[in-house]
């Protein structure tokens, strides 16, 4: 994935949201301005329309007689200037109650005899006029202003135009202080990121940042949590390595010893046994590494996908297994599961879990005892028990029976501790939960795991 800067990003949203904002308001800005220029304009054209009223037609006709000899010159201050000026000069005509032309000024435009009064828009010629008319009852005459739609176009432009030049200088410091702000603001990250590129690979203390922002301290918390479970991660392997060593080493070095006497005997007998104890050893040996690596497995191997099982399956297939063995020390092994007790989850890793739930209830159990496993449904949950009426635990060493290496004392069976915390680990694996308690009739062990469904 291409990387991205957060601080650019931010940027140019938030300057596209000023330009959006900006060309918003501009466009508001200059409908009100048309508006109210429209309007100042009316009340000017009113005004003047209202004063020449007050004049009679000998001042009117002066008033005109005063730029006769310079139409030409007003026709080009009113097509120049006078847009730029609209109080400089005024076009008008007056018209008689009969509908006769009596006078108008040279930039009036040639209109007909319109008896409407009031404002209102007219075209004449190449544009486009505004008018305003008033009539004097006394007098009997009609007078009416104009003036050109392009002047007031031109003036709401050149206002809007340096409203505009305003706006757009102000863009560019508008930036330079995002940028800025951004940049102070993404600080933090910054000094996490510093903070966490300077350590070194072993240290795994959680980070003290009192003075981030509300909005970084999740970021930080999360990485803390991250650093406390590599941290526990990390003791539980090497707990794990420094208990394998010392499991490994007793059986290493009993099958070592047996080599020696084997060599060294002289009688044939003293040899065979010894070489059977090398055997023994070595099988010891081999199991314990098997479950060692199937231990170090469910603690390291990412989640396989899941399947529906049906765990009264599982279950009878390991009681098959695990049949010779119940015959060897006379064990009556019973199944006993209802229908249809389906969960999600690895067909293998249950096979494993319910394997070393009857290898503990056969090597634990009394001869001619008996070891039942129990399959069934309640309250929405699958229920797995596998009980034997063997010696049993202790009831204040039951909670310790999940620990890694963990064996009661005074069992007088080779075991590797594992069993049970590899049970522990697989239920876990699919929220379920280990509980143990008394076996059959009040004697030996039991074992229950609950299965969420």
């Amino acid at each position: 994935m291409k990387p991205f800067s957060i601080r650019r990003r931010l940027v140019a949203l938030l300057l596209g949201s000023l330009v959006a904002v900006w060309a918003a308001m501009m466009t508001y800005g200059y409908i009100e301005l048309r508006e109210e220029v429209g309007e100042q304009a009316d009340a000017r054209m009113e005004q003047s329309a209202r004063t020449l009223l007050l004049l009679d037609l000998k001042r009117l006709h002066a008033l005109v007689g005063l730029d006769d000899g310079h139409e030409d010159g007003h026709e080009n201050e009113h097509r120049g200037e006078h847009d730029d000026n609209h109080a400089e000069y005024v076009d008008f005509q007056v018209w008689g109650s009969d509908g006769t032309l009596l006078l108008h000024a040279p930039g009036a435009p040639e209109a007909g005899y319109d008896p409407r009064i009031g404002h209102g828009w007219i075209a004449a010629g190449d544009s486009e006029w505004r008018t305003f008319a008033l009539r004097d009852p006394k007098r009997g005459y009609q007078v009416r202003v104009f003036e050109t739609a392009h002047a007031r176009n031109r003036l709401v432009n050149k206002l809007a135009f340096r409203m505009a030049q305003m706006l757009l200088l102000a863009l560019p410091v508008l930036a330079l202080l995002a940028w800025l702000s951004i940049r102070r603001g993404l600080a933090p990250l910054t000094t996490v990121s510093h903070a966490i590129g300077s350590r070194s690979a072993d240290n795994l203390q959680p980070l003290d940042l009192a003075s981030v922002p509300d909005e970084v301290q999740p970021l930080v918390d999360a990485l803390n949590k991250l650093l406390e479970r590599l941290s526990e991660s990390i003791d539980r392997e090497r707990s794990f390595t420094a208990d394998a060593a010392h499991e490994l080493r007793t059986p290493l070095a009993a099958i070592k010893v047996q080599a020696e006497v084997a060599l060294a005997a002289d009688e044939e007998d003293q040899r065979r046994h010894a070489i059977q104890q090398v055997i023994a050893g070595v099988q010891r040996t081999t199991y314990l590494a098997q479950q060692l690596l199937l231990l170090a497995r469910l603690d390291h191997v990412d989640a396989e996908p899941l399947q529906v099982v049906d765990l009264g399956h599982v279950a009878a297939g390991s009681a098959a297994r695990y049949a010779d063995a119940a015959d060897d020390k006379g064990i009556e092994l019973e199944v006993e599961a209802q229908d249809d007790c389906r969960l999600r989850g690895d067909p293998f890793a249950l096979s494993v879990l319910l394997d070393n739930l009857l290898d503990n209830a056969i090597k634990y159990g009394r001869d001619g005892g008996r070891a039942v496993v129990k399959v069934w449904k309640e309250h929405g949950q699958v229920m797995l028990r596998v009980q034997d009426d063997g010696p049993g635990v202790p009831a204040a060493e039951r909670s310790r029976l999940t620990d890694r290496f963990f064996r009661v004392a005074g069992t007088g069976v080779a075991g590797s501790g594992l069993g049970l915390s590899i049970v522990d680990r697989i239920a876990k694996r699919y929220r379920g939960e280990v509980r143990v308690g008394e076996g059959l009739d009040g004697k030996g062990l039991g074992v229950t795991v609950v299965f969420p469904v």
